[in-house]
């Protein structure tokens, strides 16, 4: 068993996040990044949108291997809406932390 804890960050509000996660019953947390700092703070934010009269700024996908001294050990930015595939993220794990 992999001893690691998931987080989630998303840029919409918290009380919607809170419904979501208790519908799907998720296990992880979920931080409500409703300004966008935490996605600034990694410059992951700022995906131009232009749907016709839409225009907005998204955060970009990106995934992060965070060891217990608060170092990022490994990091995957995506470039639209990519995201890592599961086993990449797994054999991270195995790799950058291990037990």
């Amino acid at each position: 068993m992999r001893n690691v804890k998931l987080v989630s960050i998303a840029t919409d509000r918290a009380r919607p996040l809170k419904r979501l996660a208790d519908k799907e019953n998720y296990k992880f947390s979920i931080i409500a990044d409703e300004h966008a700092k935490i996605s600034k703070d990694y410059n992951v934010y700022g995906i131009p949108i232009d749907y016709d009269t839409i225009k907005s700024e998204l955060a970009i996908p990106s995934t992060y291997l965070i060891d217990r001294n608060g170092k990022i050990v490994w990091r995957y930015i995506g470039t639209k809406t990519d995201r890592p595939k599961i086993q990449d993220i797994l054999n991270a794990i195995d790799t950058y932390l291990p037990n």
